[in-house]
């Protein structure tokens, strides 16, 4: 969000401030947008845990994630890949089901926490894959020395801080969603797609919400002045740096988006009873 700030500054001719909210698993900070007042001078950063999965896993979330928002434009997604140490003997994606199907619960996979979006990637990769593993949830601590080290054997995380871990051998990656085409960055490492798992293509991701009631004049001027910013060459170069790309969307079509993910994430979390409270 950072990243698209000054160039919407720009575009629309007025300051933008960023104010981090954390806590409650992002829910806290979109709970004040969808409690603002609906003028367009306050916007939310969206991302699939606020805006998809965590609303679900609450009997009583902090917000109406269909109601209380407005989708005002999709900024940016990134690929999602499978990581594992280097003592685990599987060399390619085939040979890790395999030896999942063979060994249950053998392989562990490390995640920031119940719910969370490491989390339902890998319920439902094993869900497509038919195999079982056990999950060590970490919470607030960090999972990567233990990652790095080979006290856990996997984990699906985005290409950030991981790449230079692949290219030393502490790691290997795999198999990634992005779309149609290898990533740059590692092109050596299959898409699911190449592996037999086309349908598994979960991406994270953020973009702008409003408050509902916001005029659509506004919500158009402000979609545009962040798609417009998401398209600049800084922004663009900044997101390939960490092996994103930036999307830039109308309104229409992130609705759409979001209503495809809400489902997805909706049944994952139905059909594995996954629940915070």
């Amino acid at each position: 969000m950072r990243q698209l700030t000054p160039h919407m500054s720009t575009e629309l001719g007025v300051p933008i401030v960023v104010e981090n909210r954390p806590g409650f698993g992002q829910l806290l900070g979109m709970q004040i947008v969808a409690k603002a007042t609906p003028d367009g001078y306050t916007l939310g950063g969206g991302t699939i845990g606020n805006l998809a999965s965590h609303p679900r896993l609450f009997d009583r979330p902090l917000y109406d994630v269909e109601h209380d928002l407005m989708p005002v434009s999709l900024s940016y997604k990134h690929p999602w890949l499978l990581y594992v140490h280097a003592s685990v003997p599987a060399q390619t994606f085939q040979q890790f089901v395999a030896l999942a199907k063979a060994k249950p619960e053998s392989i562990t996979y490390a995640t920031s926490g119940v719910g969370t979006f490491l989390h339902l990637t890998t319920v439902l990769l094993q869900t497509m894959t038919g195999t079982r593993l056990r999950h060590v949830p970490y919470g607030a601590q960090p999972w990567q020395p233990d990652l790095l080290g080979g006290r856990v054997d996997a984990v699906m995380f985005p290409l950030v801080t991981m790449v230079d871990h692949v290219k030393s051998g502490r790691i290997h990656a795999l198999a990634i969603s992005n779309g149609k085409a290898r990533s740059p960055q590692l092109p050596d490492v299959p898409m699911f797609s190449e592996v037999g798992l086309a349908q598994f293509d979960p991406s994270a991701w953020a973009g702008l919400v409003a408050p509902a009631g916001t005029p659509k004049p506004i919500v158009e001027k402000l979609s545009k002045a962040a798609a417009g910013s998401a398209r600049t060459a800084p922004v663009r170069e900044f997101a390939e740096k960490f092996g994103a790309t930036t999307v830039g969307s109308t309104p229409a079509e992130f609705d759409a988006f979001l209503k495809a993910e809400r489902a997805r994430w909706r049944k994952v979390i139905a059909d594995n009873g996954i629940k915070l409270e």
